[in-house]
């Protein structure tokens, strides 16, 4: 009986003493831990007050250079929407035009009775009086 009492009392000793190696490593990790911490909290150098105010919004529409093309390099293109024809006359985007006349970049080449055809240097475009299935604008290549 003595002897069991010796050897389960080693055994506890044996525990305890593993469980306090066990702890003392975790210690260790703790304390990287700890730095780790340390550094997350130390204030930081970053970009001032008065920086901050003078950059541009990133999140506001792309703003256009002087060529008419925005950033990325390609042309804002303006929708051109035919209301209306009467003697000779267009009504296109709330303005009436008259053959010959400027619309955009276009010239206003020809008018009939529900369509029209605007033309410039690179390409032709025919308006047509919108239909149920709002499919008003046919483009042509020269």
């Amino acid at each position: 009986m003595k002897t069991l009492l010796k050897t389960v009392s080693w055994l506890c000793v044996c525990v305890i003493l593993l469980n306090a190696k066990e702890n003392l490593s975790l210690g260790s990790e703790v304390k990287e831990y700890d730095k780790i911490f340390e550094r997350i909290a130390e204030r930081r150098a970053g970009a001032d007050v008065v920086m901050i105010d003078k950059l541009d919004n990133p999140f506001i529409g792309v703003s256009a250079d002087q060529n008419g093309s925005d950033l990325n390099g390609t042309a804002q293109t303006i929708v051109y929407t035919l209301e209306a024809t009467f003697d000779q006359k267009a009504k296109i985007n709330g303005n009436w035009y008259k053959k010959n006349d400027t619309v955009g970049s276009f010239k206003l080449i020809k008018i009939a009775h529900n369509s029209v055809i605007l033309q410039n240097e690179i390409e032709k475009k025919e308006l047509v009086i919108r239909t149920k299935d709002e499919s008003n604008v046919k483009i042509f290549s020269k």
